[in-house]
């Protein structure tokens, strides 16, 4: 009893100390509270965008919804407007406009409506015509749009130039020039001066597409007809359609060619005043030359020729065979063969070129040079040997010929006869120092050697047969 009432009172001595134990409870947990300002924030910059781009919508729609509607009510005749308006009720301007007046905006061309540009212009002139050439990134649509005297305009759609226009200054063909832009496009602006004949043409140079504007001479060829064979009718109407043709094709001088009223020595005795005054004399006046197609043809074939487009040229130059250019034709495409090794072609044309023109020095040395080739050597002198007079080649074709056929005598005869004409030709010299070798006339074969190597102007390979024979003829003769 007394321990108890001991640990009894010791209990009651000591300090008390709350220790606290924590228990899980088995209630469901509270709710975390969240931060809605981060949200809220994005919520409103969100809205800040979507109001931004709206007014920036409305601003960029607005002008291109009025723009078509002015366009399309212009476009429209008044009658057909008033009957639109009073029996179908207004569409959407948008559902009418075009697609392209979209890229229009209060009449401005956009940049991408014009992909074509003038890049470079070239100017050739010489004795007979000038020529302007405007290089293109792309081919183009041109027409003249004003013509005055002595003054042309002409607009090239839809292109736009990087260039600036030259100043010309003391030039026989061409007064000014001009290039601005108008009209989506560009004005080619010039004026020529008198008696010129102004030609366009587009075609395509080293593959480039090439705009070009031609000034020659201006060809007239007038034609008095008597004025009793013309009824007044039909001058007049004669007179009225010279008249508009020399607007548009023909120089200032030429139209005042046609207005010129016929001289007194032309009308007939028996005609009356009244008759004289009331008839018009025709003019008829050609204000371009008639050959002008073909003429250009062949220079473009030329031009083919330069840029080595060999076989477009050929084609063009065939076609022109037969026509007014058929000579030069000819000459050209002889050229061409030989250039390009076409035998066969070429000994078909020469035959018939000489059949044509049996009479042309050209033709009957090329075609005796093919004979020659072919080592149909008396041929070659049978056909040379019926001219009155040959020329240097001639006479050399005919003695190498002789030459060929060991009868040097008449070899030496036309080697001296072609050196008379052109002493400096050193293969006519060894040429005939072969002969005179072969003749045993060696002293002067030797001289025909020495005076061939002196020249110079011989290949390395003749150079080396004249070096030897002359060594060994000094060697015999000695």
């Amino acid at each position: 009893m007394s321990v108890i009432n001991n640990v009894l009172k010791d209990l009651e001595t000591r300090e008390s100390r709350f220790t606290p134990i924590e228990i899980t409870s088995v209630d469901a947990p509270a709710a975390a509270r969240r931060d809605l300002k981060p949200l809220a924030l994005r919520l409103l910059l969100i809205l800040l965008l979507a109001a931004a781009g709206w007014i920036y919508l409305q601003q960029q729609t607005a002008p291109g919804v009025a723009a078509p509607v002015a366009l399309a009510s212009a476009d429209i005749p008044p009658a057909t407007v008033a009957a639109t308006d009073s029996s179908q009720p207004a569409k959407p301007a948008s559902a009418e406009a075009p697609a392209e007046v979209a890229s229009i905006a209060d009449g401005v061309v956009t940049d991408q409506m014009i992909g074509n540009q003038i890049i470079g212009l070239q100017i050739r002139e010489s004795e007979q015509d000038m020529r302007m050439e405007f290089v293109l990134r792309d081919r183009m649509v041109a027409y003249l749009k004003e013509r005055g005297e002595n003054s042309f305009v002409y607009h090239l759609r839809e292109i736009e130039s990087q260039i600036v226009a030259p100043i010309l200054t003391d030039n026989p063909w061409i007064r000014a020039l001009a290039i601005t832009s108008a009209d989506q496009g560009v004005d080619i602006e010039f004026v020529t001066a008198p008696e010129i004949l102004v030609e366009t043409r587009q075609s395509v140079v080293d593959g480039e597409p090439v705009w070009a504007i031609n000034l020659r001479k201006a060809v007239t060829r007038p034609v008095v007809a008597p004025a009793s064979t013309r009824a007044v009718t039909d001058s007049a109407a004669a007179a009225t359609s010279a008249a508009s043709t020399s607007e548009t094709t023909m120089p200032a001088a030429s139209r005042a060619l046609s207005e010129t009223p016929a001289p007194a020595s032309t009308a007939e005795p028996e005609t009356s005043a009244a008759e004289a005054s009331a008839s018009i004399v025709k003019l008829e006046i050609n204000a371009t030359n008639p050959d002008a197609k073909s003429a250009r043809q062949l220079e473009y074939a030329l031009e083919l020729i330069n840029s080595r487009r060999l076989t477009d040229a050929e084609n063009l130059l065939l076609k022109l065979l037969g026509g007014v250019e058929d000579y030069k034709a000819r000459q050209h495409l002889l050229v061409l063969y030989q250039g390009r090794q076409r035998a066969n072609r070429f000994d078909r044309l020469v035959r018939e070129s000489v059949a044509r023109y049996p009479d042309d020095a050209l033709f009957r040395t090329e075609y005796a040079r093919s004979l020659f080739h072919k080592a149909a050597y008396r041929k070659v002198i049978e056909l040379l040997s019926g001219t009155s007079a040959l020329d240097t080649d001639q006479q050399a074709l005919v003695a190498a010929s002789y030459q060929r056929l060991d009868e040097h005598a008449d070899a030496i005869r036309h080697y001296r006869l072609a050196l008379q004409q052109d002493a400096g030709n050193a293969k006519n010299w060894v040429g005939l120092g072969i002969s005179q070798e072969h003749s045993s006339e060696l002293a002067a074969a030797l001289d025909s050697y020495q005076r061939a190597g002196r020249l110079g102007t011989l290949n390395r390979r003749l150079q080396a047969f004249v070096d030897k024979r002359s060594d060994t003829l000094r060697q015999v003769l000695n």
